[in-house]
């Protein structure tokens, strides 16, 4: 069964001041890159999906990665927001025939490999339902949809993510436990980057 992951990293960064993608974490490791490392073993292909104008970011991450298994997507619409660009992604997504889709956010680089591991485990088990890690009382990301909501996501529009096809298909999710709370840890602003 082929799962993806997509990574959203179209966003303007306009809490942290500057462009956050290329600001070092753990070391000199741009954060965009070091969430894509953090996850570039647990899957077969992974989509980046970066702003219209993003050569020089597209540049950096295919340089680093130099892999047939990672595809740039330059969402035009990505100055709507999230929802734009998870909506102009999802129909690559179905071209390539994944199964299930990882929705992965690129400031988040604390996410640990193993958790990963678990939760595409988790997929593979419950290919039907939605997969939402849970660190304490708080859900997280990655998140994963099954094909089956692919047609919802598709008609997201504006800055309202995929937390309303969750929100309405509860039957249909599984809230898996971990004690890693890099799911929860986003990089927003510069002291996100001190504080872990």
């Amino acid at each position: 069964m082929k799962i993806g992951a997509l990574v959203l990293a179209a966003g303007f960064s306009k809490r942290f001041g500057k462009d956050k993608r290329i600001e070092s974490v753990q070391g000199d490791e741009p954060m965009l890159l070091l969430t894509i490392k953090n996850l570039a073993d647990h899957f077969e292909e992974i989509i980046v999906v970066l702003r219209n104008n993003d050569q020089i970011i597209a540049d950096l991450v295919l340089k680093r990665f130099q892999t047939s298994r990672i595809i740039i997507h330059h969402a035009k619409d990505s100055i709507e927001g999230i929802g734009a660009s998870l909506s102009s992604t999802i129909e690559i997504v179905a071209e390539r025939k994944w199964k299930s889709v990882f929705v992965f956010l690129g400031d988040m680089p604390y996410i640990k490999q193993e958790t990963i591991s678990k939760l595409k485990t988790e997929a593979l088990t419950n290919p039907f339902n939605i997969i939402v890690p849970k660190f304490e009382t708080e859900t997280g990301h990655p998140v994963c949809f099954p094909n089956r909501f692919y047609k919802e996501i598709g008609s997201l529009s504006g800055d309202v993510g995929a937390k309303k096809i969750i929100n309405s298909n509860l039957e249909r999710v599984m809230f898996v436990k971990t004690n890693d709370r890099g799911v929860n840890l986003d990089v927003d602003t510069p002291i996100d980057i001190f504080d872990n």
